[in-house]
């Protein structure tokens, strides 16, 4: 498949279970890289990858969004950051927790 395309019975509204989330949490890129303790190179190298929007340059303060968090996480959790990248979506599920966001753990390459 192309970039852009989706498998014939995606549902995006059904990938999470959302029960009464807050649709105004946000976190800032400073919270984030102090709840997984990692750098702010190794935060934006994981960004990009997901292609999640950021600030052109330092921001800290830059608030994400839910859907941007579960983006980073899903992008944490697989390929090229399935070492590292376990212990940083571990550390930013509770983020999405507090918010009242429940997102599934993450499927194995063997589950796809």
């Amino acid at each position: 498949m192309g970039r852009g395309q989706r498998a014939r019975g995606y549902d995006p509204e059904h990938d999470l279970e959302r029960p009464q989330a807050d649709p105004g949490a946000t976190w800032t890129k400073g919270v984030l890289i102090e709840a997984a303790k990692i750098s702010a190179k190794t935060f934006d190298t994981i960004r990009k990858s997901a292609r999640v929007p950021g600030p052109s340059h330092g921001g800290l303060t830059h608030p994400y969004s839910a859907s941007d968090l579960i983006a980073l996480i899903q992008k944490a959790e697989s390929g090229r950051f399935s070492e590292i990248g376990a212990p940083i979506a571990e550390a930013w599920r509770p983020l999405l927790k507090e918010a009242g966001l429940v997102m599934p753990s993450a499927i194995s390459r063997k589950k796809r």
